[in-house]
């Protein structure tokens, strides 16, 4: 999952510039704390992994869709520069 999530980096880099970040989180990691909205919905259980948030906000969950995501961020206003 860390290798598709670099590549999603690399691909919404080149579209969108710097108004995209993605990041990867291990969530084995203590790194969880600082997403309270990710560590609600694992303690739901049964939510497929990968988890996509957007603005801090979980949106997707299952798979990374590189279509779906730039659908969403066009909804929120952003085009691609590329």
């Amino acid at each position: 999952m860390e290798e598709e999530t670099a590549a999603l980096r690399d691909q919404l880099a080149d579209r969108y510039g710097s108004a995209v970040t993605v990041e990867y989180l291990d969530i084995y990691s203590g790194a969880l704390q600082d997403h309270p909205e990710i560590f609600r919905l694992l303690t739901m259980g049964n939510v497929p992994l990968p988890i996509i948030s957007m603005n801090g906000e979980p949106t997707f969950a299952g798979g990374i869709s590189q279509e779906m995501i730039e659908e969403e961020l066009q909804k929120l206003g952003l085009t691609p520069v590329a």
